[in-house]
């Protein structure tokens, strides 16, 4: 088995079907084939999705996002489970360039840094093997991302940075990822962290 799918899940109402079709499915023009899928919530319908894959890896790609030309390319260059791209945010007529980084973090970000935060977006090149290892997307309010990338990496998988994979992400102020309060962003933080270290806050306790 090879190649790459991509997913495009999409939920609620149907403008995210739409912005899909618009934007972030004619952005990967022939990279590899991709599943769109419209379900209840995200993660069903990342999972959904991620059943019916039938290549060895996977890209997520969010409905309002675009894959750069090359993206797919880029990604089969590395050799790792979990291949993390650099990021082009478009924000109104400003676009900037970068390697994410987990808050407050200076240096360049290495897979262990993934217990305090998350450095890896969306669309990483991932195993699809491991994505079903692990049990695929779980419901989460905020950052379900990390939650999956973190468990990725206590089951043991390699990861590396792709800085030639440039994922482009449209800034909006009022998008799933940028609208949540400090306070639910921390809230979701801490349930994601209580869900893979349970015996780290038992000690705390």
């Amino acid at each position: 088995m090879g190649g790459v799918t991509v997913i495009v899940g999409t939920f609620g109402d149907s403008s995210w079907e739409h912005l899909a079709r618009s934007r972030a499915i004619p952005s990967i023009d022939g990279q590899a084939p991709y599943i769109h899928c419209h379900r209840d919530t995200l993660a069903e319908a990342r999972n959904a999705a991620l059943e019916m894959v039938a290549t060895e890896y996977v890209i997520h790609l969010d409905a309002d996002d675009q894959l750069t030309r090359g993206y797919v390319d880029a990604m089969l260059t590395g050799t790792a489970d979990v291949r993390a791209g650099s990021m082009e945010q478009v924000r109104g007529r400003r676009i900037r360039h970068f390697m994410p980084k987990v808050w407050g973090h200076e240096h360049d970000c290495e897979p262990d840094c993934l217990r305090v935060g998350n450095y890896i977006h969306i669309g990483a090149l991932a195993r699809t093997s491991l994505l079903r290892e692990v049990g695929g997307w779980r419901e989460f309010g905020w950052s379900e991302d990390w939650d999956l990338w973190l468990r990725c990496r206590r089951a043991g998988a390699s990861i590396e940075s792709i800085p030639e994979a440039i994922y482009r992400a449209h800034y909006s102020a009022t998008s799933r990822n940028h609208a949540p309060s400090a306070a639910e962003k921390a809230h979701w933080h801490k349930e994601i962290y209580e869900a893979n270290f349970p015996d780290a806050v038992a000690d705390a306790a």
